[in-house]
């Protein structure tokens, strides 16, 4: 089983601020929704995101099992609209080869520096508009779909929106535990794409695409494209 939950947060609210500027502080409040699991092996993960939706945020929230958001409605949320949340079998059985879906994503578009054989090349993020969507292009196929193509103009129907360079301190285990700075690119797209796989695509639906999936990258949203 799969659930999709949307929340409303209320930035006027103390908490609200602190989890919209911490992204380690949103996956905590996050993951308070559920009882302890193991995430090795398992079908699916909890995965989150960030939308900016006019002067509020929007926190969605994708997870196998169904959330108890009481705690964030409480401290971060408004309360005359409560977080709702949705069963996503629906979809996911409608979901086919060839079919064309409009969709929202936030990534972590990065690449490995070449370096010499038997070391592993440095991590570094995509840093133009045109690198960002290249990377997608690129990645999609492994993702079981590709982004769709403007029939007049023979472009792809992609945009970036928001990006984001979230810093912050985490322990670095290849090195005693000592604290270190992160800093984690998020670049939003929006655009339209078509299955090209559907068991892979439900799969990575389900399991979250790319890295920084912790911190509010890897969720792809569907919408009927009309």
């Amino acid at each position: 089983m799969s659930y999709f939950s949307r929340i409303l947060l209320n930035p006027q609210r103390r908490e609200a601020r602190k989890l919209i500027a911490s992204p380690q502080a949103m996956h905590a409040a996050v993951l308070a929704a559920f009882p302890p699991r193991e995430e090795a092996g398992s079908d699916s993960r909890v995965l989150w995101r960030l939308d900016r939706q006019g002067h509020g945020f929007v926190l969605y929230v994708q997870s196998p099992e169904q959330p108890d958001l009481r705690h964030l409605q409480e401290a971060a949320g408004w309360e005359t609209q409560p977080a709702e949340t949705v069963h996503l079998g629906r979809l996911l059985q409608k979901l086919e080869n060839g079919q064309q879906w409009a969709f929202r994503y936030t990534g972590n578009p990065v690449k490995s520096l070449p370096v010499e054989s038997g070391k592993r090349g440095r991590v570094v993020p995509h840093v133009t508009v045109e690198q960002q969507i290249g990377w997608l292009i690129h990645k999609a196929p492994q993702w079981g779909f590709r982004i769709a193509t403007d029939p007049e103009l023979e472009t792809p129907l992609v945009n970036v929106g928001e990006r984001l360079d979230q810093k912050f301190s985490r322990k670095n285990p290849h090195d005693e535990g000592r604290r270190g700075t992160v800093t984690l690119r998020q670049v939003q797209f929006t655009g339209v794409l078509e299955i090209t796989d559907s068991e892979l695509f439900k799969e990575s639906v389900l399991k979250g695409m790319g890295k920084g999936k912790a911190y509010g990258c890897g969720l792809l949203t569907l919408r009927n494209n009309s």
